[in-house]
This record gives structure tokens, C-alpha cells and sequence, in this order.
């Protein structure tokens, strides 16, 4: 939600970043530090309260959390053998009331519309609880090609993706927090709370006065990032007064271009929330293309995977929302009401064994939960403390698998904090119906591209692993 052409969104309010603008004036007056990051750097007191590495639980001394932006689980993984996917005889009505139906098919394009998400639209979707009123509600909002939102990508289009998930982990039922849209989603992410808030709309007080898993580990002197990808312009951490006040919390959002020296450091951070949403282009948000993104989390990953940590690290990359792409399984309810649609959950770590398929229901308190156990620090609140254990990605008693590393024509630089992210090749950005002109990539990345994405359509039809029995699925033929 963070662009003017998104649906619905209130990012694209002027009114409401004129009272985020009143908000920064007041705080500004009464000394609140809310500066861009090249302007607060930490303080001694801050470099001391991280110079000793904390320990853990686990042979996991660093997360990585990699939220990005508005695709269901059908909508990516959908196609997967092997995991809860659409239903032999799933249909889903054009309109509401309507005898038409239209059934789950394979995008061919690399985008899509942007489709309604927000609180009542999920109901709509909801549709009284048959779960079939996405497209209908697409229809009305007057969203143009709105059978798109029963369309699935495939490995076609998402070959890194599918990769990720058969050399270690996916998880088929990962439903977000929040039945709505980002912005409360991107809080409880961080949070385990949203209260009744439930729309892109400045967030209330209860809420922003919440304690958040970021200042957690500010408290315990547990070193930790909120890397972001474009402007901080709206970023999630600076809506609370708890974060904006405190100069050492302000010194941890930085942007993602200055990860890879941070790994590098003498003290590497713990736990590193990684937020693209700033860039629509890369956060796969509707309707930028979601190869062009995918391809910026694979530098991300590499960046991880390239580092001195990565033999102590895991990588949990999942989305805020589904994006109002149809997903066949209804959100469960929880202790504190209901959860959203199920998004895409990839878990990449050392000690996850190839193609685990993890169906346990999830939602990003277990990942909250995660930090809180691991860290040793007490659980953030009771639906922290409720929420269910992520060990069915895991098998700490294998040795440490080394990582691997995908080719991609998107590279993380580091020139300046404004520039991010070098921008792919014009050919890879293709819009919907075209086919990737992969040959245009220099320097024989074109070769491998297109090599692995050959080998994942002729695997298809592999099954993957299921939780309790895993075994080592076949390469594409790369060294790794």
C-alpha cells in the first residue's frame, strides 16, 4: 500500500500524510528524533549495548524476516505438487448471485490488476462464508481482467521461489494476522496486536502504544535492523512513539543497500526485519511483475547467503496480505479473533531438510514467538504466547547444510543509501501475456536463468517432501 495507484489505499491520502506531517511537527518540537538515517547515527551507548554476540536457543544466531507485499498462497505455490492447492472442482461466481463461474487457471503474464484488500473487500471475499466472492468482488469494484484473481502463477514465472521451497521449506497454511489490508497486517507483524483496527487509516492510539518485537530487543540489548527498501516514508516502525523517541532504535532503520556491511561487521545484527513496501517495483504490491521482485529477494538472499553469517542464519520470507488474489482455504480463527487469507511462507536455514512442506497453521505471531524463545526474552503478549511453534522447519540434530546461491540480474548496492537496489534489465520487465526476454541479461546470467527455469517446468510434477520424512530433491544441474 504504498503508491497512489494502489486500490483503496490510504497512502495515497494526502489528508493523511498531512496529519503524519502535524504529528512530526509536534514531535519535532518536543524533541523527538525523526531524521533520515545518514542523519542519526547510533551513540556509544547504543554500539555498547550490542558488542557482545547473544546467545540463543538455537543454532540460530540470526533471522531474517522478509515481508513482502499482497499475494495468496494459491496465488504462488498453488501449482506446487504436494501442498494444499486449489480443488479438482474449485469455481468461483464473476458476480454475486451469478450461475457464471470461472475456474483456478495458470497466469501466462507476469502482472496483474491490483484487486481490492482492503477490511471489506475480505468480507466480500468472505462471501458469507462459501469463500468464493473474489472475483465477484474484483467485478464490482470495476477492476479491469478481474478472472485474474483466480489465477495462479507458476514455476514459470517464479522458478527462485519454487527453487527456495524444494532445497528447504514452505509452509501451506501461513494465514496473516490481520482479516485486512497492509498496514495493520505490517503492525501485527511486528506487534501480535492490532486490536479492532483494520484499515489503511491512521492507526489509534491503543495500537501504536503497543510494545513492539523491535523494542523488545532494544531493552535486552539484542542488536537488530529494519532494513528497508526505497523511502522510509511511512515505514511501519516509525508510527510508534516508543521507536521515534528513542535515537538507538532510530539508528536500526537503515536502508537495505547498507546490509551487506552490516553482516560484515564485528557485531553482525540479530534479527533483521526487511521491509520492500517503500517500492512498489520490487515488493511484487499489484500490479508491478512479480519476476522483477522475485528477483530483488533472491539478492537479498544471496547478500545473506554470501555473508559470514550465513551458517547461523534462517530466512523466513512470507507476504502482509493476500492482495485479494482468491485462496480456497478460509482463515482460522484465533484467540484474539480471526486471521486473514493464507499467504506464501518460504523458510530457508541451514537445518531445513529439502522439501519440507511444514502444514501446521501458522500466522506471523509464531514468528514473533520464534525471537521471543529463541532470544530468551518474555513473550511480547498472550497471542505471542498462544501462537504455535515454527520447529516443523527444523532439524537441529543434522549437520548445517551450506547455502545456496541463485543467479539473479538484480544486484543490492551500496554506492549510496538512496540507491538500493540497481534496477534489472528493461527486457526481464515484461507486462502480462509476454514472455521474459531473459537473452537481454549480460554476462551469461541469461544462460543460467534460463536453465534453471528449463528444469523446474520439466519437474513439475516432482512431489515434494512432507514433514517427518524428508529426503533430497533433485538439482537443476548448477553447481553449488
Amino acid at each position: 500500500m504504498k503508491t497512489a495507484a494502489r486500490v483503496r489505499g490510504f497512502r495515497s491520502d494526502r489528508r493523511w500524510w498531512a496529519v503524519v506531517a502535524g504529528v512530526l511537527a509536534v514531535t519535532a518540537v518536543v524533541g523527538v528524533v525523526a531524521s533520515s538515517p545518514a542523519a542519526r547515527p547510533a551513540s556509544p551507548s547504543c554500539a555498547a549495548s550490542s558488542t557482545a554476540a547473544p546467545s540463543t536457543v538455537t543454532p540460530i544466531h540470526h533471522l531474517f524476516v522478509l515481508i513482502k507485499e499482497n499475494h495468496a498462497f494459491e496465488n504462488y505455490f498453488g501449482s506446487k505438487p504436494g501442498v494444499l492447492g486449489y480443488p479438482p472442482n474449485g469455481s468461483l461466481p464473476v458476480a454475486f448471485n451469478s450461475s457464471t463461474v470461472v475456474h483456478p487457471f495458470p497466469l501466462t503474464g507476469y502482472r496483474t490488476p491490483d484487486f481490492p484488500h482492503t477490511e471489506s473487500a475480505d468480507r466480500a471475499d468472505l462471501n458469507g462464508g462459501r469463500n468464493n466472492g473474489f472475483v465477484a468482488e474484483a467485478n464490482a469494484s470495476g477492476a479491469p481482467d478481474p478472472q485474474d484473481a483466480a489465477g495462479y502463477y507458476t514455476v514459470r514465472q517464479l522458478y527462485d521461489y519454487f527453487e527456495y521451497a524444494d532445497a528447504y521449506g514452505l509452509g501451506d497454511q501461513f494465514f496473516t494476522g490481520v482479516l485486512g489490508p497492509t498496514e495493520p497486517n505490517r503492525v501485527f507483524d511486528i506487534t501480535g496486536y492490532a486490536g479492532s483496527w483494520d484499515a489503511d487509516a491512521p492507526p489509534p492510539a491503543n495500537v501504536t502504544a503497543q510494545p513492539t518485537v523491535l523494542g523488545q530487543l532494544e531493552d535486552a540489548g539484542i542488536p537488530w535492523l529494519y532494513s528497508y527498501q526505497g523511502s522510509e516514508t511511512g515505514l511501519v516502525p516509525l508510527l510508534f512513539p516508543a521507536i521515534t523517541s528513542d535515537p538507538c532504535a532510530l539508528a536500526r532503520i537503515t536502508p537495505v543497500s547498507s546490509l551487506p556491511a552490516q553482516l560484515s561487521s564485528p557485531t553482525p545484527p540479530s534479527v533483521v526485519f526487511i521491509d520492500p513496501s517503500p517500492s512498489q517495483r520490487y515488493s511484487e504490491h499489484p500490479p508491478e511483475n512479480v519476476t522483477v521482485g522475485m528477483e530483488w529477494s533472491t539478492a537479498v538472499i544471496n547478500a545473506i547467503e554470501t555473508s559470514p553469517v550465513a551458517n547461523s542464519s534462517a530466512i523466513l520470507l512470507f507476504y502482509d496480505e493476500n492482495g485479494g488474489y482468491w485462496d480456497p482455504i478460509p482463515p482460522p480463527l484465533t484467540s484474539t479473533g480471526s486471521d486473514g487469507f493464507r499467504v506464501p511462507f518460504v523458510v530457508i536455514s541451514p537445518w531445513t531438510p529439502p522439501g519440507t512442506v511444514c502444514s501446521a497453521p501458522l500466522d506471523p505471531a509464531a514468528v514473533l514467538r520464534f525471537i521471543d524463545v529463541n532470544w530468551r526474552l518474555p513473550f511480547l503478549n498472550a497471542r505471542v504466547a498462544d501462537a504455535p511453534s515454527l520447529g516443523c522447519f527444523f532439524n537441529f540434530t543434522q549437520p548445517p547444510r551450506p547455502p545456496i546461491v541463485l543467479p539473479t540480474p538484480i544486484g543490492l548496492t551500496s554506492s549510496s543509501a538512496a540507491a538500493s537496489v540497481a534496477r534489472p534489465p528493461a527486457g526481464v520487465d515484461l507486462g502480462r501475456g509476454s514472455t521474459p526476454a531473459l537473452a537481454s541479461v549480460s554476462g551469461g546470467t541469461s544462460a543460467a536463468l534460463t536453465e534453471r527455469r528449463s528444469a523446474w517446468i520439466g519437474r513439475l510434477r516432482r512431489p515434494p517432501t512432507r514433514v517427518g520424512s524428508p529426503r533430497r530433491v533433485g538439482r537443476s544441474g548448477r553447481p553449488r
